[in-house]
């Protein structure tokens, strides 16, 4: 699983920012339409994973995002 708290770090990371509150507001407004809103609830990781697949951000920097947060690795390219 990865909290809500979790994904907004990942979002945070992923536009090199230090605000994950903004971060995820941004985020929310270009993609809730298309993927759900994030960093609302806990998600499995490939859940999640399959959703940022559907962004504009490329794969591996989400991945290195997702293992820098929680400590664990998913392949996006297998989902």
């Amino acid at each position: 699983m990865i909290s809500r708290e979790q994904q907004r770090l990942v979002i945070e990371k992923l536009y090199r920012s230090s605000d994950s509150i903004t971060s995820t507001k941004k985020f929310n407004e270009k993609y809730g339409s298309s993927v759900g809103h994030m960093g609302e609830e806990s998600m499995r990781m490939t859940d999640f994973g399959r959703k940022m697949k559907k962004t504009d951000f490329m794969s591996s920097r989400v991945e290195q995002a997702m293992r820098e947060v929680t400590g664990r690795s998913v392949d996006l390219e297998s989902l």
